[in-house]
């Protein structure tokens, strides 16, 4: 059921056919070639120019895009040059700052880096400069010597812990 396809076949006779004499089938033809013509000299769509009007409101609005473009990477540049700036002379103070901390602590250093009980030493080596004979006599600075040094590495430990 409706699986296979008809195979009947219908005819139909036209009785009222319309029979065309030759010089209209003729009138039609040159009709149509005409037309045809016509087309051919009407050019394609693709080559249609708009109207000058049209180009100069183009040019227009393109010129207006250019110009809000470059005053937008102007603004920014501005921008990045103003910040750029700011940051520049931030590096700066603080590369000044590093500086003269780098110097105190330096000069901190240094001065705590001479070696202790410079007195005392010149005052030993005097003595014994002055008594090459009699060493036991220079004991009581060489006593002191020894007891500003002691105090001396105390005190570099306690200030390293």
């Amino acid at each position: 059921m409706g699986g296979s396809q008809s195979t009947r076949k219908v005819t139909i006779d036209n009785e009222n056919a319309i029979q065309v004499s030759q010089e209209a089938l003729d009138r039609i033809q040159t009709q149509l070639t005409g037309k045809q013509t016509e087309q051919a000299q009407i050019p394609p769509p693709a080559q249609y120019r708009p109207p000058p009007s049209y180009d100069q409101r183009r040019n227009q609005d393109y010129a207006s895009e250019e110009a809000y473009w470059t005053r937008r990477i102007e603004n920014l540049k501005r921008a990045h040059d103003k910040i750029n700036s700011g940051m520049v002379l931030e590096y700066q103070k603080t590369l000044k700052e590093a500086n003269e901390l780098f110097d105190l602590t330096q000069t901190y250093k240094i001065a705590t880096k001479l070696p202790p009980c410079q007195e005392e030493k010149t005052k030993v080596l005097e003595c014994y400069s002055t008594n090459p004979d009699k060493p036991l006599s220079c004991s009581v600075l060489v006593n002191e010597f020894n007891d500003c040094v002691c105090k001396s590495r105390v005190a570099a430990v306690t200030a390293s812990s």
